[in-house]
């Protein structure tokens, strides 16, 4: 896996996002299929090289200060090292914006406090 994830990463720097990419994501995919039973990964990374095929741009912006290519790099960074639980967190939220799912609002979770 670590040479998949270091393939697509010497791609982004050199050529952006682009064909290679997209089929460097089609590999790592193919990967986790194989290799771990991890499905909501393989699904990820499904969603990613679609959504480039589609808009020729990634459009997931989790990190908004970054663009594209950034929030690329740091999704394939956080598959990198997944079984962190700290990434697993975050590989979450990254699944619920591209599945279209709002974040829930922690505030409204919190029970009023009367004064």
């Amino acid at each position: 896996m670590k040479q998949h994830i270091e393939s697509i990463k010497k791609t982004l720097a050199g050529e952006g996002i682009g064909a290679n990419v997209i089929d460097q994501l089609k590999e790592l995919r193919d990967w986790f299929k194989a290799n771990r039973e991890e499905p909501g990964y393989v699904k990820m990374i499904r969603l990613a090289y679609e959504n480039i095929e589609e808009n020729n741009d990634y459009t997931f912006l989790y990190l908004e200060e970054e663009d594209g290519k950034g929030n690329l790099e740091y999704f394939i960074d956080l598959l990198a090292d997944y079984n962190n639980k700290y990434n697993k967190e975050e590989l979450q939220d990254i699944k619920n914006l591209m599945l279209g799912i709002e974040p829930e609002d922690e505030e409204e979770d919190q029970p009023e406090v009367a004064e």
